[in-house]
């Protein structure tokens, strides 16, 4: 794999208003920055974007298209087929956002990207309520959802995604739309067949 080299000049100027944090190669938490649950997609990004707000997910997306580097999203970092990050490309990590809110009056969740399993439990579960998520508490929220998800209660309640209300999404030209059944419904309908291959993602409402 040959190494990408990124100028310094650009990596300053993607560094300025980016609130969370950039992490290369020559960084002592590198490894750890770049490592997955599934240790055999052992990969190696040119860049690690941890991302603390849209805004970073914004220009990250806008460093990568400029530069031509290959995108890979991370939530949980739990795909099993390795698609949470990249060799030599630009993985957006968006374990820094793990927001949520639950509307017990609704009964519905909104949640960022990198909100874990364990926390919408959690934030449910404390209004009485239970959302049709996976068992391994450290599973990204987004990730199970967007790959359709094996749920508890599925029998009663079907798959993840069939829950799905909405998704906030940063598309490839650094767009930030909002689609449901009513708003951009080309852009919702694609979340229930693409398994786990619709990225950028930065928040779901179930």
């Amino acid at each position: 794999m040959q190494a990408v080299q990124l100028d310094v000049a650009s990596l300053n100027t993607l560094r300025d208003g980016f609130r969370g944090r950039l992490v290369l190669p020559s960084d002592e938490e590198y490894d750890r920055a770049r490592a997955v649950w599934n240790a055999i997609a052992d990969r190696h990004p040119a860049i690690v974007a941890r991302c603390a707000a849209v805004t970073d997910v914004v220009a990250a997306l806008g460093f990568a298209r400029e530069h031509g580097l290959p995108i890979a999203v991370r939530g949980g970092g739990h795909s099993v087929a390795g698609f949470s990050t990249c060799d030599a490309g630009m993985l957006i990590d968006l374990s820094g956002m793990r927001r949520l809110r639950v509307d017990p009056k609704a009964r519905t969740a909104w949640v960022e990207g990198g909100a874990l399993l364990e926390q919408l439990d959690q934030a449910a579960q404390a209004f009485g309520l239970a959302c049709p998520v996976g068992v391994i508490g450290h599973t990204g929220v987004a990730g199970l959802t967007l790959g359709g998800g094996m749920a508890r209660m599925q029998r009663m309640h079907g798959f993840t995604i069939e829950n799905l209300i909405s998704i906030d999404v940063v598309t490839a030209n650094g767009e930030q739309v909002h689609a449901s059944d009513d708003e951009h419904p080309d852009l919702f309908w694609g979340p229930s067949g693409c398994r786990g291959e619709l990225r950028n993602r930065h928040g779901v409402r179930l």
